[in-house]
């Protein structure tokens, strides 16, 4: 009699799993190459500037550590038509977690977006108090996707409900934050600058319905489990959607810090 802890992963999801595994390549490499350039151009960090040091926060950037993230639980998925209860796990935690890296790129783009006309450490226009809002949110981020994934993974539910709750308080935070910043901080930024906020404040509807797959991965149906349930559900309101993150993303990171040299700083917008 076959073993009823291996699973058998629809066709169309390893072919999702290989298109992931493409997309996400070209992205590592394109975020790789541009971050690599802003990096070496406005070096915000308080050790020496380096190439080594270039290379590997480039390499490691968050929308690098998602593409890798996506890589390797979409190669699980391919090497494996037919997976075992662990396997599924951990191609369900990889896809899981890559909420956590997205959240935390738009934190560091909202902090580039005060440097921005400016190069060296610190320079920010933003308050003490603001600065440390965007840096704080990520750790209850961390804290909340942590706690569902080892509550579903031990299977403890109030684990699990209680790091939804937190991840969604945080997220409506977050939100409220970037709305506040595009109001009360259009005439302390710069043009580069604020235009980099608004930019971010246009990703936050994709990042929902990003948020809620993930919700409903974890409390809906069958069909929203990111390895074994529908494929159409799971390219239109997770695939589809982290693209166009990154891409948002990564445009408000080049408008904040431009490759082109860098010019005299512009005045705030009026």
């Amino acid at each position: 009699m076959a073993d009823s802890s291996v699973y058998t992963i629809p066709r169309e999801k390893r072919y999702i799993a290989i298109a992931e595994i493409i997309i996400f390549s070209i992205i590592q490499l394109v975020q790789f190459f541009m971050k690599f350039s802003q990096e070496w151009r406005y070096w915000h960090h308080n050790k020496r500037k380096s190439y080594a040091r270039c290379f590997l926060y480039s390499w490691c950037g968050l929308l690098g550590i998602l593409s890798q993230l996506r890589i390797a639980g979409s190669a699980i998925v391919v090497a494996n038509s037919k997976s075992d209860q662990s396997l599924l796990i951990a191609a369900t935690v990889l896809q899981s977690v890559g909420l956590s890296p997205l959240l935390f790129e738009v934190s560091l783009v909202l902090l580039r977006s005060g440097q921005s006309g400016r190069t060296g450490p610190g320079n920010s226009r933003y308050p003490k108090h603001i600065r440390f809002l965007l840096h704080g949110f990520r750790l209850p981020v961390i804290v909340s996707i942590l706690l569902v994934v080892v509550g579903g993974c031990i299977d403890i539910r109030a684990c699990a409900d209680a790091g939804a709750a937190v991840f969604i308080v945080t997220f409506v935070f977050v939100c409220g934050l970037i709305g506040w910043l595009a109001v009360k901080y259009r005439a302390v930024l710069p043009t580069a600058g604020y235009h980099c906020v608004l930019i971010v404040l246009t990703a936050l509807p994709f990042l929902a319905v990003r948020v809620a797959y993930f919700l409903l991965g974890e409390y809906g149906s069958q069909k929203f489990s990111p390895v074994t349930g529908s494929g159409g559900i799971m390219v239109g309101m997770s695939l589809v959607m982290e693209i166009f993150i990154v891409i948002i993303l990564l445009l408000a990171r080049a408008v904040a810090e431009p490759f082109l040299p860098a010019s005299m700083e512009t005045e705030p917008v009026a």
